[in-house]
């Protein structure tokens, strides 16, 4: 195969199949999504679906047009033809949505954006159900403020703001992906992309200094409770050499740590180390927990390096956390910074100091700067991980190499048994249970699947499929497994009459018979190479 041209027949499958990326969507090794949006997109998702965002008829209809209509060439569909030079096509139709306040100007809300948006991707399908927590934690928005799970009513958003959580395993678009196919999914990531983009160039976003920074009371309490932790490393260090006190002077007491630590050696050492890391990461998580969300001077979600972390578009807690309230403590391959043979863990440091700051811990932030000694051992810990990273690279490449080598002639046979090169049985059914990674995703999300069991019925090729007809097949594997069994059965039991009836599922065998169909075609296809697949998800976390 040329880079450009297929050759033969082969090479043209691959070029539906491998090189298409919207079949690239799940990951073989553990069938999670790879493809999502991110950074600025993640900001703009969030911005455009919370409680108070609200767009004229001119911005509504803007960014829906943005969104769904592309002047580039159109996104590949298998058996689909397209024009070679990417138009506008005059078919495009959506669904206008009424505006949710009338008075005194009719305004939208930025989950009709993407409702609107739902409905013109799955147009001429089965509208689909489902909820999903957000990755915001509940007392950032609020705990009564209904954003916390986004929940979607047959293409509706109802509730939530969409975060990463969206982009990720069983989220808004791989539920998509399960219930509609790749293409679909593929689809409505550049319509989002595009959505998103647009959204971000009306509404701006820019970090600044004062999103770093923490209101009077707040700096206060954070003093305080800093300068509490100065009297930790003394209250540890009599606990660890058994005395208090009352019972000795700090000279006696570094005298007998010095003791402990020369005498017991690396035993010794550990326990103070897990002691001092116990006492302070208390101290580290009492400051930040008072300081987050409450203490910041812009609130969440106006607060835009706060929008950024908790959304999961770039960083994290630990990141702002660094930047206005502490490091923390410093540590160099699981342990406290090391001392020296005179018992000094710096120069400037006396011997077999037992203060906090002597050990690592950094009581600083990158707001206000460092002190010199914070900022060496905050360079020990950096170099420590960079070195770490560079060792590790070569060795975890080399066991890559070997497993795969070993492991690349295993394959699924057509009696669903995995063999060998020359025929040898390796396992009787691949995985104990036969089924394909990428398939099987969300086999057990039976609310979803109950939810939507229309669209997994003609997604499977049964347009009804009800409790009197049974499941026959021909394959080596009959039947789902007991496990997965009985958990579909308990999920039946669990549900009211109600319930079931609102889920449309009238008989109780019909759901279990739909689970069946299920697990049948999520079976690994014979010549699966599932050796390079175990070598890679071996090798590839390390």
């Amino acid at each position: 195969m040329n880079v450009h041209f297929p050759q033969d027949e082969i090479a043209r499958a691959e070029a539906y199949n491998i090189v298409n990326a919207n079949e690239q969507y799940i990951v073989p090794t553990s069938g999670d999504p790879i493809r999502g949006l991110i950074q600025d997109h993640i900001v703009s998702a969030a911005l455009l679906t919370k409680k108070d965002t609200f767009l004229t008829k001119e911005d509504y209809q803007h960014l829906v047009y943005t969104a769904c209509v592309s002047t580039t060439a159109p996104v590949f569909q298998r058996g689909k033809s397209f024009p070679k030079v990417g138009i506008v096509k005059d078919d495009h139709t959506f669904l206008s949505l009424p505006p949710a306040i009338l008075k005194p100007e009719p305004l939208w809300t930025g989950k009709q954006v993407i409702t609107t948006v739902l409905h013109y991707v799955t147009k001429g399908s089965v509208p689909f159900t489902m909820k999903r927590a957000g990755k915001v934690p509940g007392d950032y928005w609020g705990k009564n403020s209904g954003e916390l799970k986004v929940r979607i009513q047959n293409n509706e958003l109802i509730c939530g703001v969409i975060d990463k959580a969206q982009f990720g395993k069983h989220g808004l678009v791989h539920i998509v992906q399960e219930l509609y196919g790749a293409d679909v999914a593929g689809h409505l990531l550049s319509v989002f992309s595009r959505l998103f983009t647009g959204y971000l160039q009306m509404h701006g976003f820019t970090c600044g200094v004062a999103d770093l920074l923490l209101v009077p009371q707040a700096e206060d309490d954070r003093q305080k409770k800093l300068e509490k932790s100065e009297e930790l490393g003394d209250n540890v260090h009599f606990q660890f050499i058994g005395a208090n006190g009352d019972q000795i002077d700090l000279e006696s007491m570094e005298e007998e740590t010095e003791k402990h630590l020369r005498s017991k050696g690396d035993a010794a050492s550990a326990r103070l180390d897990r002691l001092m890391s116990s006492a302070l990461n208390r101290v580290t998580s009492e400051v930040n927990n008072a300081l987050f969300p409450k203490g910041l001077l812009k609130p969440f979600p106006s607060n835009c390096l706060s929008l950024m972390t908790m959304t999961g578009a770039k960083g994290g807690l630990v990141n702002f956390t660094q930047i206005s309230s502490l490091l923390g403590q410093q540590e160099l391959e699981g342990k406290r910074v090391p001392r020296m043979i005179s018992g000094k863990t710096l120069p400037c440091f006396l011997p077999w100091d037992s203060r906090a700051r002597a050990g690592g811990f950094i009581s600083d932030r990158f707001l206000t700067g460092l002190r010199p000694q914070e900022y060496y051992f905050q360079c020990m810990a950096a170099r420590d991980g960079l070195v770490d990273t560079a060792i590790k690279t070569s060795r975890s490449g080399y066991l890559q190499r070997c497993l795969i080598k070993n492991l690349e002639c295993l394959k699924v046979y057509y009696d669903y048994t995995v063999r060998d090169s020359d025929g040898s049985v390796i396992q009787f059914n691949y995985g104990e249970d036969g089924l394909d990674v990428m398939k099987t995703s969300c086999l057990t999300q039976f609310k979803v699947l109950a939810a939507n069991n229309k669209l997994v019925s003609q997604k499977l090729g049964k347009d009804q499929f009800d409790g009197s007809k049974s499941l026959s097949s021909d394959s080596y594997i009959k039947d789902l497994p007991e496990a997965l069994e009985n958990k579909v059965q308990d999920f039946i039991n669990g549900l009211s009459k109600q319930k079931r009836q609102s889920l449309n599922l009238k008989k109780r065998t019909g759901f279990l018979n739909l689970m069946r169909l299920k697990y049948m075609s999520s079976l690994a296809q014979p010549g699966e190479p599932v050796g390079v697949i175990a070598g890679q998800s071996i090798g590839e976390p390390s």
